[in-house]
């Protein structure tokens, strides 16, 4: 009995959702209008005991009057298991147009004397009877064939996934109205999860409000739920601790990405909310920054701006964030031909004053770079150009010195030559006491850019290029990181590969560092390196545990985690300060200023200019890195046998080094 009831339920929703025609529900109103017509009529005549003539030409001219008055508000548009208050005016509005149209006509024919006027001695309260009488069971068959279809969704009886909503404001609760309201969701709230003590165990609704801290295993086999549906806007105000409960319970994260609402009067209009499943880089990422783009916009509005390594995951952010200004043109530097070709056409699809202009060409080539500068003259450079990769940059320094030591030589060189205004570096926190060859070739250029700096300051040379260094940690879902790589390596059946279990780093959102890249870039002061606030260091292993629980299997049972050991190069914790280093605070909370000792230029340029030398030649490794050692005394090789051997042999003091004194 139960299973054909639920089929007859089942041919009703359909017959209502796609075969019911629009005239259908016209049809259904107008013989509302007609039976309460009649229904009054034989009322007042068996109540007044009088027989009232005229019934058949009195009714015609009624349901004339609402035809006309329905299709001018449109009141049978409307889909009735989706009747929200708009309709309900509609209705009403309807029918109280309709009852002075026929109190109108009344008033006129008995005043005009005319011969119509025995058929319209009714008295004005009459139709005003009607129109009550009319509003009421429209609305009435309205809400009950929405509360059918509410009812027959909450019953879930078409395979749609239970969810529990966190939060019980009222964005959640119209989130949780909004889901219920839309026919095509895959889901259908059972609970709000709430922090708030004074609404835990009441009802929202129809739907009980639970604790979100305790009890989560027992709510989800009551609910028979095991997905939690949150705001993004809330990732930033839980605490991580919370959503690692939510995990390691079980329960799948969803994410309202967009979710619109607006008022009109007493109306409240949601666009369907697009909900998806939560990413790592949603738990890992900090506050959105927002930047002051007044503030900044002097320093790019109609400027020709340089960015190298423009195809990269900092370059390509960095080139679409400058066109929210008003620049002149962009100029996007790179050797990858592809990736460039995708962020030329990204950008160019969005239609902009300012040109773009692509150019394939290396850093390190001071003929291509030379033509650049004299053709377009950049007045900002944001140097992303660099090689990256520590294990591969380990089995080749020279190609490491020759990209992220000569090109930014040649880069900077020819800033000075041509007069630009801004020199923004972006640098690496594996620049402080590296422990691989990749930090070490972004401290020596580092170093170079800092001494080229105190070089212009001491000759007095009037040129007011600013030198920028900016230092930061890991970037989420960059080219290479390890969150992309634990994703292809979770969804091939794993296992996941962890170099270390105590192995930590620093993580950042691609758009928040290049935001304070701008920000820094723009309101530093030349010859100053800028660290970021890279909030708390993340584990990897727990990094990968997370994410193969977020992918709904779990860790060791479905998904095995491996430790590989340590690459060469690699260590097992990253730092953002030099030995000797402190930090000055600056305008920005999550921005502040590395006190180094700059080098003398003398004592940089010619090391600089030998180191290029020696990688140009292709010369042994073991001879460019220890030139990189000798350079910069806190590079101490670890995971390298061979470079270890070099710290052994050839320590070398820092005392020799000359610095400039400050």
């Amino acid at each position: 009995m139960k299973k054909y009831s639920l089929a007859v339920k089942l041919l009703i929703k359909k017959a209502f959702t796609n075969f019911l025609p629009r005239w259908v529900i016209f049809v259904i109103d107008l013989f509302i209008v007609a039976t309460s017509f009649t229904t009054l009529w034989i009322f007042r005549d068996t109540i007044s005991n009088n027989y009232h003539g005229h019934f058949g030409i009195k009714l015609l001219m009624v349901v004339l009057i609402y035809s006309i008055t329905a299709l001018i508000f449109k009141t049978h548009q409307g889909i009735v298991r989706f009747s929200t208050w708009t309709d309900f005016k509609k209705i009403a509005s309807s029918a109280i147009v309709a009852t002075l149209i026929y109190i109108l006509v009344t008033i006129v024919i008995n005043y005009a004397d005319s011969a119509l006027k025995r058929y319209f001695n009714l008295s004005y309260m009459f139709p005003i009877m009607v129109g009550v009488m009319v509003v009421g069971i429209q609305l009435v068959l309205r809400i009950i064939v929405k509360s059918f279809f509410e009812n027959l969704e909450r019953k879930n009886p078409f395979g749609k996934k239970k969810i529990f909503i966190l939060g019980c404001d009222y964005d959640s609760v119209l989130l949780a109205k909004s889901i219920e309201d839309e026919q095509k969701n895959p889901y259908t709230p059972v609970a709000f999860l709430c922090n708030d003590q004074n609404k835990i165990g009441k009802k929202i609704g129809n739907l009980p409000v639970l604790s979100a801290r305790k009890d989560i295993r027992e709510h989800m086999e009551v609910f028979g739920a095991n997905t939690i549906l949150l705001f993004k806007s809330q990732i930033e105000k839980i605490p991580k601790e919370l959503f690692d409960y939510y995990i390691l319970e079980g329960l799948d994260l969803m994410v309202v990405s967009m979710y619109a609402r607006f008022e009109n009067g007493n109306d409240v209009a949601t666009a369907s909310p697009q909900i998806n499943k939560i990413k790592i880089e949603d738990l890992l990422g900090r506050n959105a920054i927002v930047m002051d783009r007044e503030k900044l916009a002097p320093y790019f509005d109609d400027k020709v701006i340089l960015v190298t390594g423009a195809a990269g995951s900092i370059g390509s952010e960095i080139a679409s964030q400058l066109t929210n200004f008003n620049c002149k043109k962009i100029i996007l530097l790179d050797q990858a031909e592809t990736p460039l070709n995708d962020l030329y056409l990204e950008l160019t699809a969005k239609k902009l004053k300012t040109e773009i202009k692509p150019i394939i060409g290396s850093v390190s080539s001071m003929s291509k770079m030379r033509q650049i500068f004299e053709i377009a003259h950049p007045q900002v450079i944001f140097h992303a150009a660099a090689y990256k990769h520590v294990p591969m940059m380990e089995a080749h320094p020279s190609a490491a010195v020759i990209t992220n030591v000569q090109g930014t030589k040649v880069v900077a060189d020819l800033a000075v030559e041509f007069g630009a205004e801004r020199f923004v570096m972006i640098s690496t926190d594996k620049a402080v006491n590296p422990t691989n060859v990749m930090g070490a070739s972004k401290r020596a250029a580092e170093i170079y850019v800092q001494s080229l700096h105190h070089k212009l300051l001491e000759e007095k040379s009037g040129n007011k290029i600013q030198f920028i260094t900016t230092r930061f940690g890991n970037v989420l879902g960059s080219n290479g990181s390890v969150v992309p790589l634990f994703k292809r390596q979770i969804e091939a059946g794993g296992p996941v590969t962890v170099t270390h279990r105590d192995i930590s780093r620093y993580f950042m959102t691609i758009p928040e560092a290049c935001s304070l890249v701008l920000e820094a870039g723009c309101m530093g002061h030349s010859g100053e390196i800028y660290i970021f606030d890279m909030g708390e260091a993340v584990k990897i292993y727990d990094l990968a545990e997370k994410m193969i629980r977020l992918s709904g299997k779990t860790p060791g049972r479905d998904i095995k985690i491996v430790e590989t050991g340590l690459r060469p190069g690699e260590k097992l914790h990253e730092e953002l300060l030099c030995t000797g280093e402190n930090t000055l605070p600056t305008y920005h909370s999550k921005v502040r200023i590395a006190k180094v000792k700059p080098y003398k230029y003398s004592f940089t340029a010619p090391r600089i200019d030998e180191l290029n030398t020696i990688a140009r030649q292709w010369i042994h490794p073991l001879e460019v890195v220890t030139k990189l050692k000798a350079l910069i005394p806190e590079f101490a090789s670890q995971n390298s046998p061979a470079y270890e051997e070099i710290d052994r042999k050839n320590h070398i003091l820092d005392e020799k080094i000359q610095y400039i004194d400050l």
